[in-house]
């Protein structure tokens, strides 16, 4: 077998792999129900002031884009800077609640990172939890 026959092989072989992945992505499995296809969307925009709620293992909150408002129900980790009107980006989908079920919460910032400069305290883990 030459090398490029070995390469062509492998790269065939890469290709597969990623639309397996890519499948699998979309399916949802639920206990005691058939598969569903879903179709994961990507969701932008702000956190609506006064929204966040936080019932037990999960957040709800909305997000508006300034013309639209979305409730949003996420089981992902919580980043540290998420708080009121914080940018987001969301994967997920819309379920039959009809509110966005996402478990991947991104936020939008600056990129601006610095250390605390004389006398400014770090920000405490707890605080931001809580939204602070």
């Amino acid at each position: 077998m030459s090398i490029r026959t070995k390469l062509l092989a492998a790269f065939g072989g890469v290709l597969a792999m990623l639309a397996s992945l890519s499948t699998l992505g979309l399916m949802k499995f639920s206990a005691g129900q058939d598969p569903m296809f879903v179709m994961v969307i990507a969701l932008g925009g702000y956190v609506v002031k006064g929204s966040v709620e936080r019932p037990a293992h999960h957040l709800v909150f909305k997000v508006s884009d300034g013309k639209e408002t979305m409730t949003v129900v996420s089981t992902g980790s919580v980043p540290e800077m998420f708080r009121d009107g914080q940018g987001v980006v969301l994967e997920g989908a819309v379920e039959e609640d009809g509110r966005f079920h996402s478990d991947t919460l991104l936020i939008k910032h600056n990129g601006e990172y610095r250390p605390p400069t004389g006398g400014e305290k770090a920000p405490n883990r707890a605080n931001l939890a809580e939204g602070d």
